[in-house]
């Protein structure tokens, strides 16, 4: 059995965008929120990102686990 995880930038990327979605927030919220410019979430949402600390950040910031940033499908 295979336990390693492969991180994808761009599932990430999607789950970000679809996490803003499902809070009901404009880029420009969440980044605010987040503490980031509106630049720099967009390119997370576009680019995605390979650091553990803006996904661990990204989910205490808005209580989600961090594997749902992960994983495909997520939200």
């Amino acid at each position: 059995m295979d336990n390693n995880l492969t991180i994808d930038a761009k599932i990430i990327a999607s789950n970000i965008k679809s996490l803003r979605d499902k809070l009901d927030l404009s880029q420009e919220e969440m980044a605010w929120k987040l503490g980031y410019s509106d630049r720099q979430l967009r390119r997370i949402e576009r680019d995605g990102t390979n650091s553990i600390n803006v996904i661990n950040y990204i989910a205490e910031t808005f209580n989600v686990p961090a594997i749902s940033i992960l994983l495909q499908g997520a939200f």
